[in-house]
């Protein structure tokens, strides 16, 4: 919105329209009000009121948009009405010609459903008797330029949770939701590190595929984007996975970004039985590791265990310098002596 020069309070009905990333803007007479977005193809309307000339006419009018002007035969400038720039009427659309789509899911409909209405809105219903914190996830999708926006709130039923609501929800006893922050990343595996809300590591994390996971970056940090999937480096996941939030595949989150992972409820199963969920640096291939499936069998992990002191196993014979070969093997403490 525009204002007067020295005085923020001043807005009325003028606005501008940014031909460009105008920083100076954010801090300037204690900087202007952003209300709207051009979408889709809508900035060739404003490039083209771009196009205009400017004219000086002085004082108020030292930058005035005019179309080609016309000179009389005294070379004075003759300024018509078509000269001008102007918007002719501007509209606010109804509700039901809003271009987007609005979902809205709860992640706990047990406690609260949510479903959105034919009038655009959003309902809430508690389920009965029930008690509890639910979040709600409201998500927007542009039908100019398919863009989406994400917004999040918890709604707290039974009084006796109210006192609950300062406290973040990953830290509530029974809390389907874990807060897990990621570090700057390295190229030495395990490549991240993770932690929670506390900053203390998340050593041996094991995902539950019935608990919602978000994923945050550590300080806010912009090296090695992170991201998740369940088809391996820079894939699409399947449908098992509902990920939503910033980023993708290809662009992992850095910084303020945020994206949250579940199993859907129908996938869960079978999930934990043979998925596999990898986290990755979506520009480095060689940065990919793997979160272990929490109540899934380690294989490995018993196969060790049935391996007794006295156990040896021959590998393939290494030749020396000399033309002779070294048979190798390797023994139940994993040591390597020379037969």
């Amino acid at each position: 919105m525009a204002k007067r020069v020295g005085d923020p309070d001043s807005v009325t009905s003028q606005w501008f329209v940014n031909l460009g990333d105008n920083l100076e803007l954010d801090t300037q007479n204690e900087g202007f009000t952003v209300f709207g977005e051009v979408l889709g193809r809508g900035m060739k309307v404003v490039d083209q009121l771009a196009s205009s000339e400017i004219y000086n006419f002085g004082a108020l009018f030292g930058e005035l948009p005019l179309w080609d002007l016309k000179r009389n035969d005294g070379s004075s400038v003759v300024v018509a009405p078509d000269d001008f720039l102007i918007i002719n009427s501007a509209r606010k659309l109804k509700t039901k010609k809003q271009p987007f789509i609005l979902n809205v899911e709860s992640s706990d409909e047990s406690v609260v459903s949510a479903h959105v209405m034919k009038n655009q809105r959003i309902k809430l219903k508690a389920s009965g008797a029930a008690s509890g914190i639910a979040e709600i996830s409201v998500e927007a999708i542009s039908l100019v330029d398919g863009t989406v926006d994400v917004d999040r709130f918890d709604v707290v039923i039974g009084g006796a949770l109210r006192r609950e609501r300062s406290i973040p929800r990953s830290a509530r006893k029974g809390s389907k939701r874990i807060d897990i922050f990621v570090d700057g990343g390295s190229f030495e595996d395990p490549f991240y590190r993770f932690y929670d809300l506390e900053g203390d590591e998340l050593e041996g994390l094991r995902f539950n595929v019935k608990n919602k996971y978000r994923f945050y970056r550590m300080g806010g940090v912009k090296s090695h984007p992170f991201y998740v999937g369940d088809s391996g480096y820079n894939a699409i996941s399947s449908k098992a996975l509902k990920i939503k939030g910033d980023g993708s595949f290809f662009d992992g989150i850095t910084g303020s970004k945020m994206l949250t992972v579940s199993v859907r409820k129908s996938y869960r199963k079978e999930f934990k039985k043979k998925g596999e969920l990898s986290y990755f640096c979506t520009e480095h291939p060689s940065m990919i590791g793997s979160f272990a499936i929490k109540g899934r069998q380690d294989v490995a992990a018993l196969a060790a265990q049935d391996t007794t002191t006295d156990e040896t196993v021959i590998t393939d014979s290494i030749a020396n310098s000399s033309g002779n070969y070294y048979r190798v093997a390797i023994d139940a403490t994993d040591q390597l002596p020379l037969l």
